[in-house]
């Protein structure tokens, strides 16, 4: 017995140290991976966000680029009705299940802040409006407070990075998705097209 002990430690040792290692090797592998995944989204967001000329566009045409892509999305009634009178609504459409989505369009290059949220909720109570889903779009991001906001009023959020996410049809409104076309042409090396579109600040 006084023999079997160390005999059984040692074999103990030389079969789990290479699996500890293997492990740990995994980790590293796997680690490395999601950093190289992380940094080659960040490259095609900012790609597509450079095709589409978003710090070059205005507010208007801020607007229009959404309602396009609402319509590449199979979105019918498609209206961008932003301006004075507005009511805090700036883009309408009705999704292919009959939803409909009312969007307000921020192009700023600061932060949303919880007030401009809560305006947007503000202007959901309206009657013309009570049954949109809402949908808050910026060129910028939102702050953590904006952020909380948004989600106790169950409203969609589509910032920066979604915008450019669903510039690339890696997301989209309205129910069902479609799988990620983009990400082979990118691979091939193929030129970006958007999905054809043509609408505002879309080369």
């Amino acid at each position: 017995m006084i023999f079997v002990v160390p005999l059984a430690l040692d074999f103990l040792r030389s079969a789990w140290m290479p699996l500890a290692g293997g492990v740990v090797a995994l980790g590293i592998v796997l680690g490395v991976g999601v950093l190289v995944v992380r940094r080659l989204g960040a490259a095609y967001r900012k790609d597509a966000l450079v095709r589409a000329g978003l710090d070059r566009l205005d507010p208007r045409r801020f607007e229009e680029l959404a309602a396009e892509l609402l319509r590449r999305d199979g979105f019918r009634k498609v209206r961008v009705i932003g301006g004075a009178g507005d009511g805090g609504v700036d883009v309408l459409g009705i999704s292919p299940d009959g939803q409909a989505y009312a969007l307000q369009c921020k192009y700023y290059s600061r932060h949303v802040g919880p007030g401009d949220v809560r305006d947007f909720v503000g202007a959901l109570q309206a009657r013309a409006y009570q049954a949109h889903q809402g949908v808050l779009v910026t060129s910028h991001y939102l702050s953590a407070q904006a952020t909380r906001t948004a989600q106790e009023h169950d409203m969609v959020v589509v910032d920066r990075d979604r915008l450019a996410d669903w510039l690339l049809e890696a997301f989209r409104l309205g129910p069902g998705r479609r799988p990620p076309s983009w990400l082979g042409r990118l691979r091939r090396g193929n030129n970006l097209s958007l999905g054809g579109m043509t609408g505002p600040g879309i080369p």
